[in-house]
């Protein structure tokens, strides 16, 4: 299973590096690859808080935090829909708080 949510993560990073690269080079259906990348972020995240949920409440409450970064990156896929620049942001909090949550989070 773990092997399985390595590769889950792996699949959505490429995805959502190719969708804002390909998005900012005009590329066509770009933001359908951002797009597909952060339901598979938002899947990942929410399957991975709801399997998780242990009694220590510091743990749980890291993954929810986690399940709601991954929304941004929904908000961001949105905004690339629309055509508005304002995707970027988005992005980069959904990155800023990952990081964060991963220095707080135990080895396991």
């Amino acid at each position: 299973m773990k092997r399985l949510h390595t590769i889950l993560i792996s699949v959505f990073a490429l995805l959502l590096i190719a969708g804002a690269l390909l998005f900012t080079l005009d590329i066509p259906y770009a933001e359908y690859v951002f797009a597909a990348g952060a339901v598979l972020a938002i899947m990942q995240a929410f399957v991975y808080a709801l399997q998780n949920k242990t009694d220590d409440r510091r743990i749980a409450r890291l993954h929810r935090l986690n399940f709601v970064a991954s929304l941004f990156l929904g908000v961001a896929a949105w905004l690339m829909f629309m055509h508005n620049t304002s995707w970027v942001p988005f992005v980069l909090i959904y990155a800023l708080i990952v990081f964060f949550l991963s220095l707080r989070s135990p080895n396991t």
